[in-house]
């Protein structure tokens, strides 16, 4: 059976200008100045508490998890303004109908993530939604995917991780998936292929021949 690990942010959904847009709102309410936009495109897939951490300038626990929590609040308020991406609703389809398990792995917190799925009308389509939890815990997508390939009973060989940023693609390969880099998300082909992408989606509809061709190859 084929397994396929979904990214959210940059892969499914366009969140860009809800988080960025909720990033700076929290560094402003905790003093500090805001950050130009494409600056902040770094933070889009690693942990949220890392970002407090850099955003803040500050290894203080408590503040990063106040910011934490303070952006978790308003990002739950506009989360369903990230719309779903062009083609990736029929290839969701596509996959649930020819028997794929489809699996959301996000570094996002789990629990938002659940309402971004399920707010977008994909929760159908999914096995099971992954992600961190409030504490951090998680955080690291490739501890996430050890998780999921361990609870879900993947064989890696059989398994595919679709994503926007190398985080996607190192943790993929880390846990010996094969992977593939969408280009329509918050990274670019270069550094997704430095990071070791074995294929790259420019758009969703290709990403049917993707997995069918990966898959035959066993690449």
């Amino acid at each position: 059976m084929i397994n396929v690990l979904w990214d959210l942010d940059g892969t499914l959904v366009d969140s860009m200008p809800v988080i960025t847009h909720c990033m700076n709102r929290t560094i402003e309410h905790f003093g500090m100045k805001p950050w130009p936009v494409e600056e902040l495109r770094q933070f889009v897939g690693p942990g949220l508490t890392h970002t407090m951490a850099v955003l803040l300038n500050t290894d203080d626990q408590q503040r990063i998890a106040s910011a934490t929590e303070y952006y978790r609040t308003i990002y739950a308020e506009q989360m369903s303004d990230s719309p779903v991406f062009d083609g990736v609703e029929q290839v969701l389809k596509h996959f649930k109908e020819t028997g794929v398990r489809q699996f959301l792995a996000t570094a996002k917190y789990q629990g938002l993530a659940i309402e971004i799925i399920e707010a977008a009308g994909l929760t159908g389509y999914f096995t099971e939604l992954y992600g961190s939890m409030k504490d951090g815990t998680l955080s690291d997508k490739k501890q996430l995917l050890a998780k999921i390939i361990a609870e879900e009973g993947i064989e890696p060989g059989h398994s595919i991780m679709i994503g926007d940023t190398h985080y996607d693609i190192e943790a993929g390969c880390h846990n010996g998936l094969t992977t593939i880099g969408v280009l329509w998300g918050y990274s670019n082909e270069e550094r997704l292929k430095e990071a070791g992408a074995h294929y790259c989606a420019s758009r969703a509809e290709e990403l049917t021949d993707l997995v069918k061709t990966a898959m035959t190859c066993n690449c």
